[in-house]
């Protein structure tokens, strides 16, 4: 595996073992004594999967301590942009984004560290997207920052959103709060 940092402290992407041969291909997604060589240091406690159409956008999430986890994304059909922010107050990278375009069998997964916003825009109809992460979900302790509040220039301006997803503060409302 080839792991490089990225503009967002803590987050990687891996570039995955791909061994293909004349049935298919294996990729092995997370070993964690081989990830934790490389400062990634996550337990698995939930896994879960979206589908989304052309021109989704899910996001931007994240869980509020104590809560707070970490992801390791992989697209397994189709086709995203994977975005994240950075929403620790005490981060060298607060407020800035990183993106990473993942398709289906690219050999690519993003780890993301607690403390980031993470969302997605579908490129593809029927683009799957596989989570690990490393604190079961909690509905108390879910929350989000608008897609479009952060100076990031999606490629679709009128994307699908949830309700939930129209609804959150915008990225400067949120950081007064935890700045001040």
């Amino acid at each position: 595996m080839k792991y490089e940092s990225t503009l967002v402290e803590g987050c990687t992407l891996v570039t995955l073992d791909l061994f293909p041969d004349n049935r298919g291909s294996f990729t092995k997604i997370f070993n964690e004594s081989m990830y934790k060589e490389h400062g990634i240091d996550m337990q698995c406690k939930e896994q879960f999967y979206s589908t989304s159409r052309k021109n989704v956008l899910r996001g931007m999430h994240f869980q509020s301590e104590p809560h707070a986890h970490s992801k390791l994304i992989i697209c397994m059909a189709g086709s995203v942009l994977d975005v994240v922010l950075d929403i620790r107050k005490d981060s060298a990278t607060f407020g800035k984004t990183a993106s990473f375009h993942l398709e289906e069998g690219d050999g690519k997964a993003v780890f993301i560290p607690e403390g980031l916003a993470h969302g997605f825009l579908s490129l593809h109809d029927n683009s799957v997207l596989f989570y690990n992460a490393s604190s079961e979900q909690q509905q108390s302790a879910e929350g989000g920052i608008m897609w479009n509040s952060f100076g990031f220039d999606w490629p679709c301006k009128v994307p699908i959103l949830s309700e939930r997803d129209t609804s959150h503060e915008s990225f400067d409302s949120y950081a007064r709060k935890v700045v001040t």
